[in-house]
């Protein structure tokens, strides 16, 4: 088996890092909108804070899936 080169290695890298922190932007956009609704509602509950939340880890499970089992 051969071993990859620095410049493979540094792709790979590249890759999965910009998945962590598409990862963290696309879950954080969704708990501000999750709570910027329960703020214009005036929710008890944080409703909406927690299916949008819910809702953007789906997201991002799926990109990250996606990405994983893409062949490159």
């Amino acid at each position: 088996m051969e071993e990859k080169t620095n410049k493979e290695k540094f792709k790979t890298y590249a890759r999965f890092s910009t998945m962590v922190i598409q990862m963290g932007v696309t879950i954080g956009l969704g708990a501000w909108f999750g709570k910027w609704l329960d703020e214009k509602y005036a929710n008890k509950t944080p409703v909406w804070t927690i299916v949008f939340s819910l809702l953007a880890i789906g997201i991002s499970l799926y990109l990250v899936i996606r990405e994983v089992t893409q062949k490159k």
